[in-house]
């Protein structure tokens, strides 16, 4: 029963990928959280999350700037590191906590948040180191590069723009973090396993996620998960602090 629950929250979050160009993680990671440790989650994502960026990589390939992409990779790689030993050596129950927490803010700052029409904005080097740390230190932790989105978002003209130079910087993060995450032994025989078992649900969520893309409406797709986050974040600090 889990592993079918875990099969299908897989197909729910690579066809939200498919569709926004991210979201994958925060849907595996808040509903994942409920049955498996954060040391089996957030390995398993970004093993899937490397293929399927590389592939939204190629498809919007033209509308990538590297001097976008640059900067915020080499910050998110420095954050990662961090990030990375905080996931090996952590409290699972006080982690999962911090992750109800981080999606609460995450699902608030979504909805408050007017939808972004792409009217580019100046890139603040300030703002770019402090969200390009954070940001590395959540994707160590839990592959979420979460304040990264809003940052992109704000600093690109279109919707294929924002997929293409996001996707571009996630696929840098994955390739160090399978690589870190390697050498500091997070990618176990389990992760492999249970990768291999949820393969199928990663390729079938992105197929219908692309199938989907240009029937839904993006402000429904964007409600849904807004709500799915609210709600996913807040039992997971409820069952991990005030019920331990």
């Amino acid at each position: 029963m889990i592993l079918i629950c875990l099969f299908l929250i897989t197909v729910l979050a690579y066809g939200v990928k498919a569709i926004t160009g991210f979201g994958n993680t925060l849907v595996m990671a808040s509903l994942f959280s409920f049955a498996v440790p954060n040391r089996l989650t957030t390995p398993i994502d970004l093993i899937f999350s490397l293929p399927t960026n590389a592939y939204m990589v190629c498809r919007e390939r033209k509308s990538i700037k590297l001097k976008l992409i640059l900067p915020i990779s080499i910050l998110l790689v420095a954050g990662a590191i961090p990030g990375t030993l905080i996931l090996k050596g952590g409290n699972d129950c006080g982690l999962k906590a911090f992750l109800g927490i981080v999606i609460i803010g995450i699902g608030m700052e979504m909805l408050l948040r007017r939808p972004s029409q792409h009217l580019k904005t100046k890139s603040n080097p300030v703002l770019l180191m402090t969200i390009g740390i954070i940001s590395g230190a959540l994707a160590g932790m839990y592959g979420i590069g979460a304040p990264l989105v809003a940052y992109i978002n704000r600093t690109t003209a279109n919707h294929s723009e924002f997929r293409a130079n996001l996707c571009c910087v996630f696929l840098v993060d994955n390739l160090f973090r399978l690589v870190y995450y390697s050498s500091v032994g997070l990618i176990s025989w389990e992760v492999v396993k249970f990768s291999m078992i949820l393969a199928p649900a990663a390729a079938l969520g992105m197929c219908l996620g692309v199938k989907l893309d240009s029937k839904l409406k993006k402000d429904m797709v964007r409600m849904a998960t807004i709500g799915l986050l609210i709600v996913s974040g807040f039992l997971l600090f409820i069952n991990n602090i005030l019920l331990h």
